[in-house]
């Protein structure tokens, strides 16, 4: 079990949320984990690593394609007491790529939100970048709070639409009360163009952070064992990149959620 120790200095947390069931979520956390530590951490120390956020039974560990590798999980933490060494804990996780995975056991116990809160602490005083999979936006995700950033992935269809502006909701309603989420829209979908998106981004008031198109590579590895953002030909490892280069190169400063109306790059995922 990892010893405890004060959290140092922060890296970045990024949350990865979904309108709609089945856009790839998961896919493109770790993904974002996987190509941020291929091209090395930005201060010499752990670059990156995923995060399950379902805490109470995510699989995030079969995206990954590491469920068979020993390591520790969400459940291993549910007794953890105090602060937490981000440096121990990530010597214990494990590896997709060079990036490192905490994912969750279905039927394990469910660590409790100070604990989750903790173990979050210090893997962003350890790691560069810290993507957490926040999964679908059905209700407030519960670590929404600790990101700075959020990428709200959406389709393109009158469905997902509705979907994404029900999201928007969600996240306007977690950033109630607190610092204003920076949130930021990925619209996937193969013919969406670059009209389309800027549309939709302008109707949910968040900045268009990519376009994503299908890309059946990806389904391919996936149903090959091999971990989302490994290959470097692949269009989620552009998009990867891309990303990357807005939330961690040159992050943005100010807010970025505006009202919806009413109120006061063009890269892949399977």
């Amino acid at each position: 079990m990892p010893s405890h120790a004060p959290p140092p200095v922060s890296g970045r947390v990024v949350g990865v949320l979904s309108a709609s069931g089945g856009l790839g979520a998961s896919t493109l956390a770790v993904a974002l984990a996987v190509v941020a530590a291929r091209d090395g951490g930005l201060r010499g120390r752990v670059p990156a690593v995923v995060v399950d956020g379902a805490v109470a039974g995510g699989g995030l560990d079969v995206t990954a394609c590491v469920e068979h590798v020993p390591g520790l999980r969400w459940s291993d933490l549910a007794g953890t007491r105090g602060e937490v060494s981000g440096l121990d804990l990530a010597d214990e996780l494990p590896m997709a790529g060079a990036a490192w995975v905490l994912s969750t056991v279905p039927g394990g116990p469910h660590p409790p939100p100070e604990v989750v809160a903790s173990v979050v602490a210090a893997l962003r005083s350890t790691a560069d970048l810290v993507v957490v999979d926040l999964a679908r936006a059905d209700a407030a995700p519960p670590l929404v709070d600790a990101c700075d950033v959020v990428l709200l992935l959406a389709g393109a269809t009158p469905r997902h639409l509705s979907d994404a502006v029900a999201a928007r909701a969600v996240l306007a309603q977690a950033a109630s009360g607190s610092a204003p989420t920076d949130a930021r829209l990925v619209l996937r979908g193969g013919g969406s163009t670059g009209e389309l998106a800027a549309a939709v981004a302008d109707h949910l008031g968040l900045p268009l952070a990519a376009r994503c198109r299908d890309d059946g590579r990806v389904a391919r590895d996936a149903e090959r064992g091999l971990t989302p953002g490994l290959s470097r030909r692949s269009s989620l490892g552009g998009l990867c990149l891309g990303l990357l280069d807005d939330l961690i190169v040159r992050p943005l400063v100010r807010p970025l959620v505006r009202p919806l109306e009413g109120e006061d790059a063009h890269r892949g995922v399977a």
